[in-house]
């Protein structure tokens, strides 16, 4: 019964792909305020200060990112908005909106039956964007924060398809048939959705990077490239790993070998630490 379920749970999903009919909830009008202001060459702190006070919940999760160990390395102690946001920057301050939203966004509405799932989906999301973010950091043309997003709404098409899933009881019963349509259709999902939201292509291609990753060594490191090599940290076999950064052109393109992995799992375990601690 799970798999005549997962056919027709399948055929549902390749079809709102093909109509472009991949939804999960808009962002919040404070994220999307942000965004729209930091795409202005003008954009100031007066004006991004304006926007986040409305919000306190992201207002008070500043003041503790801004005061944690991780970005108050010499103890001063931030009291005022505009000091938080200084302290931080406009990227980071951006990422820590959609943290929040992302957040909310897997704990809304959902059943008991899935909770754990839910808070399985995002608790890798916190280590793919630790580890994305660590992994930029060997070459200073990514953006760390932007390669952050990337880890952060890799697997989202994971939550519009569990969401979708309460409809085929039989399915959301058989967690072997749910898993493998989650790793099979999260690539395409995924990038749908980030595409619905209006992030840039090298965003949204980085939900998959088999498709979208070069495999010249001496191309352009992406954000594909990014994700691939995140995940292998992450999720890799420590003893295949030495042969893997030989000859994986993501990582020669990242300078990601052995020689370096241990200074980038210092630098992950780093950045987690401080998403932990903005959400605890």
């Amino acid at each position: 019964m799970a798999h005549t379920d997962e056919f027709r749970f399948v055929r549902l999903l390749a079809l709102e792909l093909d109509n472009g009919d991949i939804y999960l909830p808009s962002l919040p009008d404070v994220v999307l305020k942000i965004r729209a202001l930091l795409e202005k060459d003008n954009c100031d702190f007066a004006t991004i200060s304006q926007a986040i006070s409305v919000d306190p919940v992201l207002v008070s999760r500043l003041f503790v990112f801004a005061n944690s160990a991780y970005y108050n390395r010499a103890n001063v102690k931030i009291e005022t908005l505009d000091g938080a946001i200084g302290r931080l920057g406009f990227e980071v301050v951006r990422n820590t909106a959609m943290s929040l939203a992302m957040k909310q966004l897997h704990k809304s509405d959902k059943k008991d039956k899935s909770a754990g799932q839910f808070r399985a989906i995002w608790a890798r999301g916190m280590k793919l964007s630790s580890m994305a973010y660590a992994v930029a950091g060997r070459r200073s043309s990514l953006n760390q924060e932007t390669a952050y997003l990337c880890g952060l709404m890799h697997e989202i098409g994971k939550i519009y398809i569990l969401t979708k899933a309460d409809d085929f009881p039989d399915l959301l019963g058989d967690p072997g048939s749910l898993g493998r349509v989650m790793e099979e259709w999260n690539p395409q999902v995924s990038k749908s959705i980030i595409e619905s939201w209006g992030f840039p292509d090298g965003v949204a291609e980085s939900t998959d990077p088999a498709a979208y990753s070069d495999n010249d060594p001496e191309s352009a490191a992406s954000f594909a490239d990014i994700m691939f090599v995140a995940k292998l940290l992450i999720d890799g076999n420590s003893e295949k790993l030495t042969t893997v950064f030989e000859e994986s052109a993501s990582c020669r393109k990242l300078g990601i070998d052995e020689a370096v992995a241990a200074d980038v799992m210092l630098a992950y375990r780093e950045k987690i630490k401080s998403m932990q601690q903005l959400f605890a």
